[in-house]
């Protein structure tokens, strides 16, 4: 876990400015795509190209974009490969391009880009020679003032993953970019050399915490990642599955599991279990007292199905 021990180095690259490419990975998001390719179109960053990565939408997501978007190139799959296997399509076929001076960002179908962030973001990482990636500050699309994400911590002895200044007023946190443990994958700029030196998404994560074990993985291989609070992006949260559902409490709680076996070593596990097991207990108490027996039940099955390797699927 990289922390902030070293401040970013402003204007460390000299030369011309990376072409931007991004990736929005869709199913059955039609209601959302005028928004955020619109956004992301007009914010004013060029050389841009804009690939939409369909995964078996049934919605008319494709005929739609093809009509409305004509310039935004379309990777269409048969079925759902999730957002780790729907953005792998996209980074296979630009792996396989020869290496240029580019930058690709992972973006939700869920989100708005207001004007000038993608120039703020790419230029920043551009700048500085250490960063791998970059994330933006993500706000709340109904409350644009407060934060949902401002830089992605990673206990290394607790091994809490969490948002930092998450629901706080915008306003009264630092502008300062600052290296982070990771990034969400609602918007993730990657640069040349995670392209190059990390590749591909894990999609055995199924779904929650493939972006953070892909940044974590950049910081195991030298690399950093910067936050740019003066890039914006407003995020329709859980707009796919829904704050409280029982499916969502059950994938997260899998795959934060599958992340701390992974990328957490042996030594930290006398602290790093006991508070797992607080942060479990205390979790499904709070959905009780809620009356969400459901998501409380599932969280905890999360847990146990993913010790024993049962399948994914539930």
């Amino acid at each position: 876990m990289s922390g902030a021990s070293s401040e970013p180095r402003p204007g460390g690259e000299e030369g011309p400015p990376p072409s931007l490419t991004v990736v929005v990975v869709n199913w059955n998001g039609r209601h959302l795509l005028a928004e955020c390719l619109g956004s992301v179109l007009t914010n004013g960053y060029a050389p841009l190209e804009v690939i939409l990565v369909d995964n078996g939408s049934t919605d008319h997501s494709v005929e739609y974009v093809r009509k409305a978007f004509p310039t935004v190139s379309i990777i269409v799959s048969p079925e759902n490969l999730r957002w780790a296997g729907g953005n792998n399509l996209a980074l296979r076929r630009l792996r396989a391009e020869p290496p240029r001076n580019r930058q690709i960002l992972l973006l939700n179908n869920d989100t708005f880009v207001p004007e000038g962030s993608l120039t703020r973001l790419v230029l920043a990482l551009h700048g500085e020679p250490r960063a791998w990636a970059a994330t933006p500050r993500i706000c709340y699309f109904d409350d644009p003032a407060r934060v949902w994400y401002d830089g992605g911590e990673a206990g290394p002895r607790s091994g809490w993953i969490r948002h930092h200044g998450i629901r706080r007023l915008a306003g009264r946190l630092s502008f300062q970019p600052r290296f982070v443990d990771w990034g969400t994958g609602c918007a993730l700029l990657l640069g040349e050399d995670a392209l190059r030196e990390i590749g591909e998404l894990d999609e055995s994560f199924w779904f929650y915490g493939e972006d953070s074990d892909y940044c974590l993985r950049i910081t195991a291989a030298g690399g950093r990642i910067l936050h740019v609070p003066t890039s914006l992006v407003l995020h329709h949260v859980s707009d796919a599955l829904g704050s409280f559902s029982p499916r969502k409490a059950y994938l997260k709680s899998r795959s934060h599991v599958r992340l701390l076996r992974r990328h957490w070593p042996r030594r930290s596990w006398p602290l790093l279990v006991p508070s797992q097991v607080a942060f479990y207990g205390g979790l499904a108490l709070w959905h009780l007292f809620g009356g969400r027996r459901e998501t409380a039940s599932a969280a905890l099955h999360g847990v146990l199905d993913e010790l024993r390797g049962a399948p994914p699927g539930r």
